[in-house]
């Protein structure tokens, strides 16, 4: 689950890539797990699209200075 202390991006990455797998390893899929799964999924890919929002701002503002 996404937790409140901060992660980086590739740790939300990684996460994700949890959550697919454990789809592609099902033969036959719960479907309360599944679903939490996919909400523990969305959840891991707005806080990571934040993140990289975030991080271009920043780089934005880098080359701003540099100009």
């Amino acid at each position: 689950m996404v937790q409140a202390k901060k992660q980086n991006l590739k740790e939300y990455l990684k996460q994700i890539e949890k959550i697919t797998t454990w789809f592609d390893a099902q033969d036959e899929i719960d479907i309360e797990e599944a679903l939490e799964k996919v909400k523990q999924a969305t959840k891991l890919i707005k806080v990571s699209k934040d993140k990289l929002a975030q991080v271009e701002n920043e780089f934005k503002e880098i080359k701003k200075t540099v100009k």
